[in-house]
């Protein structure tokens, strides 16, 4: 079965996408529309792997691992990109799961994420080699890139979880602990550390986190400066960052988990924080990544 999905995958990335296909906001489809890409030109990637609705008869449903939708995150990634767009007058690459947790999740290896069956790990295998191509291609047009892995979460603590790699345990050691190189080269965030005028601990939940600047923008989130500690249960990223910000490239990332009520309920609180989040990135990235977004 591994060598059945590797050499499904390699025939994905061997067969680039056509200049077509690579249009910005031009979307393009697996083989039964399971996965949508829409390619992008900033070096912005955000994936919606639990977003999905679709539940077609020719894949069993789950009977292992979670199967609960997270709700409404396929249209706040759709809201953040157009956000981005009405911002800038350019695209993030996106990547959605269409299918219902229920028959895939893409956010777990192979075994777990499709249960065997073939059809769910073909789609698992179009979705990771859409979201490859979109690192490469934004990479090779900008040096770097940042990618945001979109999820959603019910904890009574009501807040958004930013997840960089790192337990909770980890998150709650003493701050001269964090700010050890090796922290950082296991987190997502390797490569801001590598940029950045801040602490390690500073980078993760000091004034100018990312935690702080979405907070400031009405946002309870974790670690920050307000809750330097994650409440468990806390989300500290999983397969698909672990995936798509591998260490020997120019990438960093994050898992952002956003509770419903306030923030994806409603569309216009998708929006809402649509908003914040890109006036958020876009102080963010330019301070710490030298990766200014433009001004339309």
């Amino acid at each position: 079965m591994r060598t059945f999905l590797t050499a499904l995958a390699c025939t994905l990335l061997a067969a680039p996408l056509s200049a077509a296909d690579l249009e910005p906001g031009h979307s393009t489809f697996g083989e039964k529309k399971y996965i949508e890409y829409i390619a992008g030109d900033l070096p912005l990637i955000i994936s919606a792997p639990h977003g999905g609705r679709e539940t077609p008869d020719d894949i069993p449903t789950r009977d292992q691992g979670v199967v609960q939708s997270d709700r409404n995150t396929q249209e706040l990634a759709r809201s953040i990109a157009a956000e981005i767009h009405a911002r800038t007058g350019h695209h993030p690459h996106l990547v959605i799961c269409r299918l219902h947790r229920q028959k895939l999740d893409c956010n777990r290896e192979i075994a777990e994420a499709a249960a065997g069956d073939p059809i769910a790990e073909k789609a698992w295998a179009e979705y990771h080699a859409f979201l490859d191509q979109a690192r490469a291609t934004a990479i090779a047009a900008s040096g770097n890139a940042f990618y945001i892995d979109l999820h959603g979460q019910n904890h009574a603590d009501r807040r958004i979880e930013l997840g960089y790699l790192h337990s909770h345990e980890t998150l709650a050691k003493p701050e001269e602990s964090l700010n050890d190189p090796a922290v950082a080269r296991a987190g997502s965030l390797r490569r801001l550390a590598e940029k950045t005028t801040l602490s390690y601990v500073e980078l993760l939940r000091g004034p100018r986190s990312l935690g702080a600047l979405l907070e400031a923008r009405g946002f309870p989130c974790t670690p920050s400066p307000e809750r330097p500690v994650p409440n468990l249960p806390y989300f500290p990223g999983g397969y698909s960052v672990r995936r798509h910000v591998p260490a020997d490239e120019p990438i960093a990332g994050v898992q952002i988990e956003c509770n419903l009520t306030g923030l994806r309920d409603t569309e216009a609180n998708r929006t809402r924080f649509a908003t914040a989040l890109v006036a958020t990135l876009r102080e963010y990235l330019a301070e710490h990544f030298a990766l200014p977004l433009p001004q339309r």
